[in-house]
């Protein structure tokens, strides 16, 4: 008699913080699906994390950077690749969902499950071609990023308590770029939020991107299917051009999978976010961080996971999260967390 195939989803956390936020999630998933695979990629040059602190989960796998994961730069998409290359080759999983350490679920995993197993498709990911963009501003923001190639430029800090004549030259520097953005196209300096230094960039004379290959730009945390995860690892190792041209675009964890992804005809895409977030601040790269206020708004999404949240700010909606999503059959008090 042949035996029936159990689907398993596996869970992929980058995190970058202390660790308290990040036990919390993953403790949630634990219980959630006693049985999935938890894999954690760590920045080690931002926080320190011992496995001893997140093993007595069970099957919780970490791996810690090699470098520092920066916002912006092509760390992030090391890091996702790296890992989801590693779970290929160590682990079986059928569908792998991508979350942050400040992502919680909405839903309970049952009911993601069901989603899951009866879609009939192969990537959950939120993208559109950059070319379809119909907010002008959004397609102008898009093509700087990803149809120019930058590189790192050493500048004035901007001061804090400095005096006349630094304040002088910070300005000046600005200036200076602003002008230079505005009476030419070909060399761009990028402003990043965060206070993050800037970046000059030129517009490059080929790009990857063509007419049946062309540039896609979304939403990072998107749920990836085996026969995905396959693909997108099969073509950054045999597209090594392809991997350096991303190293020097703007927020290339929001283009990078997404156009080898969206760009296979073999897979079948659905491009919804299952990930819910409220951007309020568009300007300074960030969602908003939700609080007990917003819980009417995360019940009501039909997405499965919201970000972000910040235990620091606000754990209580977290506890009222639990409360809300533990009533499905997923989420049993007696639920085994050692394996």
């Amino acid at each position: 008699m042949e035996m029936q195939h159990t689907m398993t989803v596996a869970f992929l956390v980058l995190n970058h913080r202390p660790p308290a936020q990040l036990l919390r999630l993953l403790t949630t998933l634990r219980r959630g699906d006693p049985a999935a695979p938890l894999v954690v990629h760590h920045d080690r040059f931002r926080s320190e994390l011992a496995e001893s602190e997140i093993e007595t989960l069970g099957n919780v796998h970490l791996l810690l950077s090699d470098a520092p994961v920066v916002w912006g730069d092509f760390s992030v998409v090391k890091a996702y690749w790296r890992s989801l290359n590693w779970m290929l080759e160590r682990m079986e999983f059928d569908w792998v969902v991508v979350l942050s350490a400040q992502d919680y679920p909405i839903k309970p995993l049952t009911e993601l499950r069901e989603t899951l197993s009866r879609s009939g498709v192969d990537a959950f990911i939120q993208a559109t071609r950059i070319n379809d963009l119909t907010d002008p501003e959004q397609h102008a923001e898009m093509r700087l990023r990803y149809l120019y190639q930058y590189r790192r430029i050493p500048l004035i800090p901007a001061p804090a308590n400095g005096g006349v004549l630094h304040r002088l030259g910070h300005r000046g520097q600005e200036l200076f770029f602003d002008t230079a953005n505005a009476l030419q196209s070909h060399v761009h300096f990028y402003k990043l939020p965060d206070g993050l230094p800037r970046r000059v960039g030129i517009r490059a004379r080929s790009t990857p991107f063509d007419a049946t290959f062309p540039c896609w730009y979304g939403n990072m945390w998107s749920i990836l299917s085996r026969r995905s995860v396959e693909l997108l690892v099969t073509v950054t190792r045999s597209r090594p051009e392809y991997v350096a041209y991303y190293r020097r675009t703007i927020i290339p964890d929001e283009s990078a999978t997404h156009t080898i992804i969206c760009n296979a005809r073999e897979l079948h895409i659905q491009p919804i976010d299952l990930h819910y977030a409220r951007w309020t601040r568009g300007v300074s790269g960030h969602p908003d961080v939700f609080g007990v206020a917003d819980l009417p708004e995360l019940l009501a999404s039909p997405s499965y996971f919201a970000r972000k949240f910040d235990i620091a700010q606000d754990a209580d909606v977290l506890d009222q999260l639990d409360q809300a999503i533990m009533r499905g059959p997923s989420f049993s008090e007696d639920a085994p967390t050692d394996r």
